[in-house]
């Protein structure tokens, strides 16, 4: 620009290829190098230039107002749409811009739901000029037809006897087959080329039989037959690295290998803005918060999500478009914008593509659906939402978060609910495996379904892996004889390895429930596994009141049910015992319901015109008659003999693990506080370090 005397906003001439020539406004941007310019795709394809081609640049500094000028319409571009299009993409794209144009220019102009492609037939004063708010555009006639050039899509090779390549390798592939071309030469005077078309399970497996050895020996002849100097590069793609012959993944071979992971925040966000850039948004659209919450998933995925989203805001307006007219009004075209409400809908109709086979969900339960449990709920926070929402707390202070967290307790109590509540108060995903379900027949299966589940959830990352019934898979080890060669032991260590496995990077949290805490192995519970263990008691009497009130809270109650005294008279209840009573209460009411309406509709048979008048409703809510029906049925699944078994444990835990009379020295003291303290009592021996040769005291 200095070079040119060009300051923002001038005007410049610039000439491309077949002496094609358009005018664009200049402006500044100090990220480009000097001996280069930047330009948009329109001004690209009005030159007939591509990236890194050449073009020259001049001031044009007298390029005056235009008059009139005259424009049409691509005619594949508005196919379908009626109305006024001057009113709903030329004036607002003209309006106070002063746009300069060049007669036989195309330019593109988005508006709602759909881009147009104009083209400019005729300016005065001719060939260039600017639109001026006082230019008269004129659009009448018929769409103009584009000019299409037939484009053969080839693979060249040109060089003088072969000694340097030009070579455009295209390597198309999908999920069943992919085409390969190698082009090679065997002398200075004779070429070869080898093609030939692979279905997937050729070349990217075991190689089992006479013609995958042949195909996979004579890739292997082609890569070594590669001179330094041919200039040729072999690209492959597969999303089974793990399955391709390790002949293949050898130095001078296909020695690089990149993997293209799940993308992060900072990914999703620019790939959301690349698919919605052609797409009218509404102005409460949040990109970044689509993106922080679509953990998991990639590129396709994304894509999906917006064209669902897009879907969903066209459904909104299916009442003003008329199916049997095959064109659209431009105002309703222009009309049409997607909401945030439209991608809140997509989000809960999709999930990420690699982990559609295993159930992936973000529950929508909420703290209001379970009662009580304060101490415990704060405690899964601290455990699953600080490390998500917080993680600079952590970085700051230099920890890392716990990664595990066991759930025991009598059953009924909530410890499944209470897993799917913090999954989805932090918009983690959430997967559910039931211990027996990672148990099969075959020798080494169940612990290839451990891994795998561990692979998707670090793949789903923030992810909660809950395991219900952990005691089914993780029974102490060395008491499981004659369980078909140790299976059980296999898929504990396999658990334990998984987990000790386990990056610092990866928000993935591991809650396990049980009610059976006795006969899981140690090992599992040690530090940095399942190291937080929660005692999950029956609820007392506050807890109870809020149960009943989660339970009923979306029930019409009669005003003399009396909740506290209901929960005052079920001590010793589970959760699951009040949510009982609760439901049998609400199908009495609804039996009543059903009988009076029976009833009624065989009295409008027999005497019509005595139901002529409109009567109430007999049953409008949940009257004391019907709870006190349903306490009849009530019974406590927990019996005190059991209590008192969850209780000894929490206490025998509590006694093994706690050291609340533990302090530090006082500053008087210095630090010969613990040496002299290790005298009085057998468990000051722990913390005494200054004895080395005592080994054994």
């Amino acid at each position: 620009m200095d070079e040119l005397q060009l300051f923002r906003g001038d005007t410049v001439l610039m000439k491309g290829k077949k002496r094609r020539e358009t005018v664009c406004i200049v402006l500044s941007d100090d990220t480009c190098s000097d001996e280069k310019v930047r330009m948009n795709r329109v001004v690209r394809n009005n030159l007939r230039v591509r990236l890194g081609d050449v073009i020259s640049i001049q001031p044009c500094p007298d390029v005056k107002y235009g008059k009139r000028i005259h424009v049409l319409p691509i005619d594949d571009t508005v196919e379908g749409i009626t109305g006024n299009l001057f009113e709903v993409y030329l004036k607002p794209y003209f309006l106070e811009a002063y746009r300069p144009i060049r007669k036989g220019d195309i330019f593109l102009v988005r508006g709602g739901m759909r881009a147009v492609e104009f083209k400019v037939v005729e300016t005065d004063p001719s060939p260039y000029c600017i639109v001026a708010p006082d230019t008269v555009i004129h659009c009448e006639g018929e769409p103009i037809k584009r000019e299409v050039s037939r484009l053969t899509s080839v693979l060249n090779c040109h060089g003088l006897n072969w000694t340097k390549w030009a070579c455009t390798m295209r390597m198309v592939f999908n999920e069943k087959c992919a085409i390969m071309f190698f082009i090679l030469k065997h002398s200075d005077n004779s070429k070869f080329l080898f093609n030939f078309k692979l279905n997937g399970s050729h070349v990217f497996s075991q190689t089992h039989g006479e013609v995958e050895r042949r195909i996979v020996s004579q890739l292997l002849t082609l890569m070594d037959g590669l001179k330094q100097r041919a200039h040729v590069i072999v690209m492959a793609a597969t999303n089974r690295p793990n399955s391709i012959d390790p002949a293949l993944r050898r130095f001078g071979r296909f020695d690089r290998e990149v993997d293209i992971g799940i993308p992060d925040a900072t990914g999703r966000l620019e790939i959301l803005q690349i698919h919605t850039k052609n797409m009218k948004l509404a102005d409460d659209v949040d990109l970044e918060q689509v993106a922080n919450e679509t953990h998991g998933h990639v590129g396709a995925d994304l894509a999906a999500l917006c064209s669902e989203a897009a879907l969903q805001a066209i459904r909104k307006k299916m009442d003003l478009i008329d199916l049997e007219d095959e064109t659209i009004d431009a105002e309703v075209m222009n009309s049409l914008a997607v909401t945030m409400d439209d991608f809140r809908w997509a989000l809960s109709q999709s999930n990420p593509s690699a982990l559609r086979e295993t159930i992936v969900e973000v529950p929508n339960i909420t703290w209001e659906d379970i009662g009580g449990l304060d101490d415990v709920k704060r405690e899964l926070q601290e455990l699953v939402q600080y490390p998500v929402e917080h993680p600079d707390k952590f970085l700051k202070f230099g920890m890392t978060p716990s990664k595990g967290v066991l759930f025991y307790g009598p059953p009924g109590c909530g410890k499944t609910l209470l897993a799917k509540a913090i999954a989805n108060e932090c918009q983690a995903n959430f997967i559910s495996i039931k211990g027996p379900e990672l148990l099969t027949m075959w020798f080494g299966e169940s612990e290839a379904n451990v891994r795998e589940i561990f692979d998707k959830a670090r793949q789903a990352a923030p992810c909660v892996l809950f395991f219900d019934e952990l005691d089914s898979i993780a029974k102490a080890r060395g008491g499981n004889v004659g369980d078909g060669g140790g299976a059980a032991d296999r898929v504990i260590n396999q658990i334990l390895t998984e987990m000790d496995g386990m990056s610092s990077k990866k928000n993935v949290f591991i809650i396990g429930a049980t009610n059976r805490p006795d006969i899981i192995d140690p090992a599992i519970l040690r530090p940095g596994r399942l190291d937080q263990l929660i005692y999950i008691p029956l609820p007392d009497e506050k807890s109870r009141i809020a149960i009943l009130k989660a339970n009923l809270r979306k029930s019409p109650i009669s005003k003399d049910v009396d909740v506290d005294y209901l929960a005052k008279m079920t001590n010793g209840f589970s959760g699951a015992d009040l949510t009982e009573i609760c439901q049998r209460a609400c199908k009495l009411a609804i039996r009543e319901s059903i009988e009076n309406e029976i009833r009624r509709e065989r009295e409008r048979q027999t005497n019509p015109s005595a139901m002529e008048v409109e009567e109430d409703d007999p049953v409008p809510e949940i009257r004391k008659d019907h709870f006190e029906e349903a306490m009849r049925f009530a019974r406590r699944s927990v019996s005190d003999n059991d209590i008192r078994k969850y209780e000894m444990f929490a206490q025998t835990l509590q006694q093994s693990r706690g050291f609340g009379s533990f302090r530090f020295p006082s500053s008087n003291q210095g630090g010969s506080g613990p040496s002299q303290g290790s005298s009085g009592g057998g468990g000051g021996n722990i913390f005494n370090e200054d004895n080395e040769d005592d080994l054994y005291g």
